[in-house]
């Protein structure tokens, strides 16, 4: 076990280090909406701080903004993994495209210079 996760770690390490980021930020979401939704009481947060728009987006439902602050942690690890495969996934497709681009521009010299060359054989 101990072995895999080092080769994850030698093999993925920006992927590694921005899971161990992500964990963090989660944990630390996560304590922060549940300290924010029952120790301070959430109706007097509710009341001071919370824009209008937001306010009208809930409706008077205290449960379903401390279902947000406890599920926007999860919300966040989630999103965050699935911008990382995306991030993963174009990183791939650019390699993919220089690489082709490469290939390209050297097939378009040495048709040029097949060209240029039958011209001055031609001569």
């Amino acid at each position: 076990m101990i072995k895999r996760i080092l080769y994850l770690i030698r093999t993925f390490p920006e992927q590694v280090a921005l899971f161990v980021f992500n964990s963090g930020i989660f944990l630390w979401i996560f304590q922060k909406g549940q300290s924010i939704s029952h120790e301070l009481g959430i109706q007097q947060a509710w009341e001071n701080y919370a824009p209008e728009g937001v306010r009208q987006f809930f409706g008077d439902n205290k449960e379903a903004v401390q279902a947000f602050f406890s599920h926007s942690a999860i919300t966040w690890l989630i999103g965050s993994m699935i911008i990382l495969l995306v991030i993963r996934f174009v990183k791939g497709v650019i390699k993919w495209g220089l690489f082709l681009l490469v290939i390209g521009i050297g097939l378009f010299l040495a048709y040029q210079y097949s060209q240029m060359a039958s011209n001055v054989s031609a001569i």
